[in-house]
């Protein structure tokens, strides 16, 4: 699985703090009872002034929220820079807007390394820190770290990503959004569309069998009756020529390639020298913008699927000016990474303030699972549908896939913009 390729440029690990003041709230024993809750935007937090950010004029005080996000930037499979600074900029955004419930937000990013002991390495350095939770993170294989975060109980809360089997079905996790229904998303979509044949490409990882059974799986849901191809992509390749042909073997119609941005950078020209111009399908930040505008003629009519809806929405509007006052650097926003950490960020920000209403002095990593747990209507106003934690889902292994929901884009002119029924659809009865 992979993200939208935010870009070459290594970043070092860095830890970003917020100022914090001379006040303390003294610490309590007290706790969030495990009762079912609805967490819904409160008032504690200074609202924003117009344009969607504030002044800077409220200040936060007394002890600061220390949360950790873990993902990957310094590596050469792939990288994701947006993750890293998406929290820096919310970081500074809540603060300059009076805090979390009045409290300073605390941000320390961790480098991955797209290493899962890397990443085990950066739970252990997190929970030694107090980290409240790990929020809005990822990387292609944090099962070493769910581990850890599981010995500590502490939450990987917010996810954009989940795509190995500790995220979907581990009790710390608490994924936000979710790749799990991108195939399925994209087969109703292709089926939707007309499309006679298809093609699902995968990449040559440990996730790509558990993908290609999902498009099998909502392919069959879906009745389809006409012929569908399934490529492996490795993922390291070079050779686009010979992964084109199979893709395109039978004049097929429709592809959905289940890959980043770099590899659909080499497939669509591959496809191009052979005479091919299927209609192309893609997960969220990956058949990106950035493909669009290589590509106009392409990418003409192809649709994104994705699990946030697009960065022009009413609800991404803070976003959107944060990114700006900020001097957000020159990356994909409007992808799974970017919109995902701020959505994550932004519910995590929802279930603490409940906590503050509902009394709760202590937050720390034990209070906030516990209120996540009980958290049984998380709205985030539409950057995801609301969630219901205290309800697993019921299939067997995947009891933390709280989202299965998703949103389509569609391409025309380089552009990237909101299909005329751009949803969200529920694809739950489509995971076969």
């Amino acid at each position: 699985m992979f993200l939208a390729a935010c870009g070459s440029k290594k970043e070092e690990a860095t830890t970003t703090t917020a100022a914090a003041t001379e006040t303390t709230v003294a610490a309590t024993e007290t706790t969030a009872a495990a009762t079912e809750t609805t967490a819904a935007a409160t008032e504690t937090t200074a609202a924003p002034a117009p344009g969607g950010v504030c002044d800077g004029s409220k200040k936060p005080a007394g002890d600061e929220l220390n949360v950790w996000i873990d993902s990957t930037v310094d590596s050469s499979v792939q990288s994701y820079p947006n993750i890293k600074a998406a929290g820096e900029i919310y970081q500074n955004y809540i603060n300059d807007c009076g805090g979390i419930a009045g409290r300073p937000l605390k941000v320390t990013f961790c480098d991955g390394k797209t290493d899962a002991n890397e990443d085990a390495a950066c739970a252990r350095k997190g929970v030694a820190d107090g980290a409240i939770a790990f929020v809005g993170g990822y990387d292609t294989d944090v099962s070493l770290l769910i581990g850890v975060l599981e010995e500590a109980n502490t939450a990987w809360f917010g996810a954009c990503c989940p795509v190995v089997a500790q995220e979907f079905d581990s009790k710390i996790a608490f994924n936000m959004g979710s790749v799990f229904s991108f195939n399925a998303g994209a087969a109703l979509r292709m089926v939707n569309d007309g499309c006679k044949s298809m093609t699902f490409i995968v990449g040559d990882n440990s996730a790509g069998p558990f993908f290609k059974s999902q498009a099998e799986g909502a392919i069959k849901a879906l009745g389809f009756t006409g012929t569908v191809n399934y490529v492996t992509l490795p993922l390291a390749t070079t050779d686009y020529a010979s992964i084109a042909a199979k893709a395109i073997e039978g004049n097929v119609e429709c592809v959905h390639g289940f890959v980043g941005d770099i590899q659909w950078l080499g497939l669509i020209p591959a496809m191009q020298s052979l005479g091919a111009k299927p209609r192309l399908y893609g997960p969220q930040g990956n058949l990106n913008v950035k493909v669009a505008e290589a590509f106009p003629e392409a990418t003409e009519g192809a649709v994104i699927i994705g699990t946030y809806p697009n960065i022009s929405a009413p609800v991404w509007d803070t976003y959107r000016a944060a990114l700006e006052k900020y001097n957000a650097p020159d990356l994909d926003w409007n992808s799974l990474a970017g919109l995902g950490t701020w959505a994550a960020f932004e519910g995590f920000r929802i279930i603490v303030e409940k906590m503050v209403a509902d009394g709760v002095t202590t937050i720390d990593h034990q209070t906030f699972i516990d209120a996540a747990n009980a958290t049984s209507n998380l709205d985030t106003n539409g950057m995801v549908a609301p969630l219901d934690f205290t309800k697993p889902w019921a299939a067997p292994g995947f009891s933390r896939i709280f989202n299965r929901n998703v949103y389509y884009d569609c391409v025309s002119g380089g552009k990237v913009a909101p299909c005329a029924e751009p949803g969200p659809v529920d694809t739950t009865k489509y995971q076969g």
